[in-house]
């Protein structure tokens, strides 16, 4: 995005938050659940909200349609059509589900920390994942709040293990810390977990300094994990920090987005 565009879609999204909680709490009445009792807006609440959640988008699947062919893709929530999907992907419904959530985190968010502000993402390394995107921030940490839950939906929705409730608390109270400039995030928040330099054939992935030398049991497992996927041919880890991607299907900012989520959930909380 051009940052007129990226100032667009701020607006875009924050004009969607309204609308997509009070759908989220018109969902769950439908299912026979009281959104008064459940979504009362403390940080404990996520864990039962996101589980449900969950489950939903484990029920409903992928959609047989691709991004192309998919006929609700209008109605997607503003951040789903501005390119954060691949194929196979969860339908419309889970889509909504996860907007809804990520609503409920803002409010959450914004009551714990109220100095915090929505802005465009920015950074001075022009690959940073959450560049030009609609992100909470404060105290120089920014957010993008779909990221983990659509990440995690993915999982859920293709048979994979998704994030539990009690992961997704502990990243929002992570991120109440990082937002008010405490704690290891808000430490290291000017250096991205990873950057991606697209080669001729390939991919070249530099993690963290400090993530290849104090994790690198984590590092081979999110290997073998990422060699798992569709379309990723090979992963080699040639140095310490280094990996070649070989993804030909892939474009450079899923491999950003995927990396980064995938570390985000599965990083110890010190770190």
């Amino acid at each position: 995005m051009t940052i007129t565009q990226a100032a667009a879609a701020l607006e875009e999204y924050l004009a969607e938050r309204d609308p997509a909680l009070q759908q989220l709490r018109t969902g769950w009445a439908d299912h026979g659940l009281n959104p008064e009792e459940k979504l009362d807006g403390t940080v404990g609440s996520v864990v039962s909200v996101w589980e449900w959640i969950t489950t939903r988008v484990t029920e409903l699947g992928v959609d047989p349609r691709s991004l192309t062919q998919d006929p609700t893709r209008p109605g997607w929530p503003s951040w789903a059509r501005h390119g954060m999907l691949v194929d196979p992907h969860p339908p419309a419904e889970s889509l909504a589900l996860v907007d809804g959530f990520a609503s409920y985190l803002g409010q959450i968010l914004t009551t714990a920390v109220p100095e915090a502000s929505w802005q465009i993402g920015h950074h001075r390394i022009n690959d940073f994942p959450m560049l030009h995107r609609p992100v909470l921030a404060g105290a120089e940490h920014q957010v993008f709040l779909p990221g983990l839950p659509i990440y995690s939906a993915y999982q859920s929705a293709q048979g994979r293990d998704p994030m539990s409730g009690v992961e997704m608390v502990e990243h929002v109270r992570r991120t109440i810390s990082a937002l008010r400039g405490q704690g290891p995030e808000a430490a290291t928040a000017e250096e991205p977990y990873v950057t991606v330099v697209p080669e001729v054939d390939c991919f070249d992935v530099g993690l963290r300094a400090d993530i290849a030398e104090n994790h690198s049991a984590l590092v081979d497992r999110m290997i073998a994990e990422l060699t798992d996927r569709d379309g990723v041919e090979s992963v080699h880890r040639y140095g310490p920090a280094a990996l070649v991607v070989n993804a030909p299907s892939w474009e450079e900012l899923r491999l950003q987005m995927w990396l980064t989520l995938w570390l985000q959930r599965h990083l110890p909380a010190d770190s």
